[in-house]
């Protein structure tokens, strides 16, 4: 029999008016874990946040922590931390009092509750500041306290609900590399919300993506990047162009040799589909930038196309690409080509960051 996961969320549904804002949901985590739940507003990440910290009741569904049934538990029996997106500090008390709120029902005496606030402030790198007023912190600093707050009473799991999306981009890209290296030498097993694709990546060791209330993929950032198991999932982490094409045939590793306009064929990754691609099938072939390169419109294997727009982005200029049946971005490093120019578009040899998948049935109907 395998061991129980540390924390085990279990086929979890929540409904609200008869809308289903999460939809048996399952998710192990494992002890020291960072997990993010990543996904647009409104996918259902908040909603299972609030459910693991047992805000919310689940309509179905059990919610495990060492194999011990949370489900039904009340917020505070828990021992979860909780960071909010506005942090819900209290203005009117100093720092000190904040940091030792949710202590003050642990049975700790003064002393040992003074202790406990000194030692998470050193944590979060905000030593002796106990009586300076909320107000007069900073943006980021607020969010250190808001940190301390919840690990204060040493809780066993840490949630944190896009607490980074009040800062600057410069103060949050900072602070979200300070935040994951504090957590690990915590060695706090943490679920962290988000719709920010970059924070994600920065902070998690792995990534949950929701949509509609379900899990579409649960992995590795680099490896929901470059082998998305849904559309979604493609769109969602990245930048893709798309194109029309059909199935030629199946490589011996299941890789799918992909027919572009001009009969131009190109290999692409293939995630299970339901039903199967079959060869002749009618398909989506998605392309991050970066995986195709801009050639003489007359080069083997290259798909024909127009430069439609051109912008310089810093280390690399962006093209898109206009082809039969789709249009397509392409990163180049120098400045190769000018708006209205006919090019050639090839991929690597490698299969990365190209995905087949089924054409939708309107366009599959064409």
């Amino acid at each position: 029999m395998s061991e129980d996961p540390f924390l085990h969320l279990d086929r979890l549904t929540r409904t609200f008016s008869g809308s289903l804002a999460v939809r048996e949901l399952t998710l192990e985590i494992a002890e020291h874990e960072i997990v993010t739940l990543l996904g647009p507003s409104g996918c259902g990440k908040t909603t299972t946040l609030r459910l693991v910290a047992g805000f919310e009741t689940p309509d179905a569904g059990h919610i495990r922590l060492r194999g011990r049934d949370l489900t039904r538990t009340a917020p505070q029996r828990r021992g979860f931390g909780m960071v909010f997106q506005h942090y819900a500090l209290f203005p009117h008390l100093d720092v000190g009092s904040n940091v030792a709120f949710g202590l003050e029902r642990s049975g700790l005496d003064r002393d040992a509750v003074e202790v406990r606030v000194a030692g998470a402030l050193d944590l979060v790198g905000l030593p002796g500041t106990q009586r300076r007023s909320v107000g007069s912190l900073s943006g980021g600093q607020q969010q250190r306290v808001a940190l301390a707050r919840a690990l204060a009473p040493e809780p066993e799991v840490l949630l944190l609900d896009e607490p980074l999306s009040n800062l600057d981009a410069a103060l949050r890209e900072r602070t979200r590399r300070e935040l994951r290296t504090l957590v690990k030498e915590i060695g706090i097993t943490s679920i962290y919300v988000t719709h920010d694709q970059e924070e994600a990546f920065a902070l998690s060791d792995r990534i949950a993506v929701m949509r509609e209330g379900h899990l579409d993929q649960v992995g590795l950032a680099e490896e929901l990047y470059r082998r998305p198991a849904t559309e979604f999932v493609a769109t969602f982490l990245g930048r893709v162009g798309v194109v029309a094409a059909t199935v030629e045939r199946f490589s011996p590793n299941g890789d799918v040799v992909c027919r572009l306009p001009g009969d131009a064929t190109w290999t692409a990754t293939a995630p299970a589909a339901e039903p199967p691609l079959e060869p002749g099938a009618a398909i989506r072939l998605m392309a991050r930038p970066e995986a195709v390169e801009i050639c003489g419109p007359d080069e083997a294997e290259a798909v024909r196309g127009v430069v439609d727009d051109r912008r310089f982005a810093g280390s690399v200029y962006v093209y898109t690409i206009e082809v039969e049946g789709g249009r397509l971005e392409v990163q180049a490093t120098g400045d190769v080509a000018r708006v209205g120019a006919a090019v050639g578009l090839r991929p690597p040899s490698a299969p990365d960051g190209l995905f087949a998948f089924p054409a939708r049935s309107s366009e599959a109907a064409r």
